[in-house]
């Protein structure tokens, strides 16, 4: 990066990240597009987590999605899979966000979420239930672009991760690392590992806060972090990954 390509970085920085405790990691989004955003009407979406999302439109089930409204686990097994099933509807508008397109959804992955209204274009989040019986964990994005954006603004910016802190306890002192990674944009698969945090148990994780990103990602490239492992609970558990965007 050259001197006048800093200096239009920074002009344009803007600090991004999150904090997150049990059941905030964001799974995936969706908003609702079938009708214009001034107009009258809500949606609204019930997700049995290790069962189905049903999305349905003024109260009823919408039968452009799934099977009758619903899009069931045991048929659209992975995240991408679900995500995949809602797009095919016009109506309708998701995107991945911390996780991958393998990522399991058939095993309570996804936390329970019984029915809350919405209007057209809001975007609603479903997050991981961190608590699953399988993997443990925390997980956060940092995204170059902004939720339901376009993809080529998002490709002339970049992400870097500048602070990580965190903190689970274990049920039997198992080992625990917090994990960054590089995603491209179709997010199919991990692009590249780029840090690897050691953690103790019921000891809290911070990297150190630095103005320089430890780690940066490619243009239009995202940095999943992920606090994952097994043997530990999530009931004081926290994740806050620190960012920006440039």
């Amino acid at each position: 990066m050259n001197t006048t390509q800093a200096q239009v970085a920074k002009a344009i920085e803007k600090a991004v990240g999150s904090r997150i405790v049990a059941d905030q990691g964001v799974a995936f989004r969706i908003r609702y597009v079938g009708t214009p955003e001034s107009a009258a009407g809500y949606a609204d979406a019930v997700l049995v987590s290790a069962t189905s999302l049903t999305l349905s439109v003024n109260g009823v089930a919408d039968s452009t999605v799934g099977a009758s409204g619903v899009v069931a686990f045991a048929t659209y097994t992975t995240l991408g899979a679900v995500v995949d099933a809602i797009n095919l509807s016009s109506n309708w508008q998701a995107e991945i966000v911390a996780g991958l397109r393998s990522d399991a959804v058939n095993g309570s992955e996804l936390l329970a979420r019984s029915t809350s209204t919405f209007r057209p274009f809001v975007t609603v989040e479903l997050p991981w239930d961190s608590s699953d019986g399988g993997v443990l964990g925390l997980d956060v994005l940092l995204e170059p672009g902004e939720a339901f954006g376009s993809a080529d603004r998002a490709v002339q910016h970049k992400v870097g991760l500048t602070r990580v802190i965190g903190l689970v306890n274990t049920s039997g002192g198992e080992s625990i690392n917090i994990t960054a990674y590089e995603l491209k944009p179709d997010k199919a698969a991990v692009f590249k590992t780029l840090a690897t945090f050691i953690a103790a148990d019921n000891t809290e994780k911070d990297s150190g806060a630095t103005e320089v990103p430890l780690v940066e990602a490619g243009f239009g490239n995202s940095i999943l972090v992920r606090f994952r492992g097994t043997g530990w609970v999530d009931s004081g558990a926290y994740l806050g990954v620190l960012g920006t965007r440039f």
